[in-house]
């Protein structure tokens, strides 16, 4: 496996593997319908709108010239938020998120930063246990927004000082 930074020219494949996660992970929070009929163009948006550039900090898993999985990171508040972090479906449980979450972390503590967060929803148990077991503290409930829909979910954060918050 390879991690390295996204470029402009991995956006349609980037686009393609969140829709398709979040079509397998989100539905105890989304309508069938948006999943089906409106996601794909709010994907689609979303990720035209990207540069990634800062402070924006974008990676790419690879294995085999085909895109396992990404990871997006926002520099631009103290600490930084692990924006995203999605593996394909058929993929996950083989070490990819892990990798993926590793690497960005460093990338931020070489930038400069101390910490990282990240929020997960709590309809999704085997993320925050993902999270959790990579050396994440759960910091508490939030009350956040899917798309518009208010979610519960939890604050989930990393030291990146330390070798435990290394994961």
């Amino acid at each position: 496996m390879t991690i390295r930074l996204a470029t402009l020219a991995d956006r349609a494949e980037i686009c393609a593997l969140h829709l398709a996660s979040w079509q397998d992970s989100y539905g105890a929070e989304l309508p069938p319908e948006y999943l089906r009929d409106i996601l794909p163009g709010a994907m689609e948006a979303k990720w035209a709108a990207r540069r990634f550039a800062a402070p924006e900090l974008t990676l790419v898993a690879e294995d085999g010239g085909r895109m396992t999985g990404f990871v997006c990171a926002l520099t631009d508040r103290e600490p930084p938020l692990i924006d995203n972090l999605h593996v394909r479906p058929e993929l996950r449980g083989q070490g990819t998120g892990a990798h993926l979450l590793r690497a960005i972390r460093v990338a931020l503590r070489q930038a400069g930063h101390g910490a990282a967060y990240l929020t997960v929803l709590e309809s999704n148990p085997r993320a925050l246990a993902f999270y959790l077991a990579q050396g994440g503290l759960d910091q508490g409930p939030v009350d956040d927004f899917l798309v518009g829909h208010p979610v519960k979910a939890r604050r989930i954060g990393f030291d990146l000082q330390t070798a435990a918050g290394m994961g």
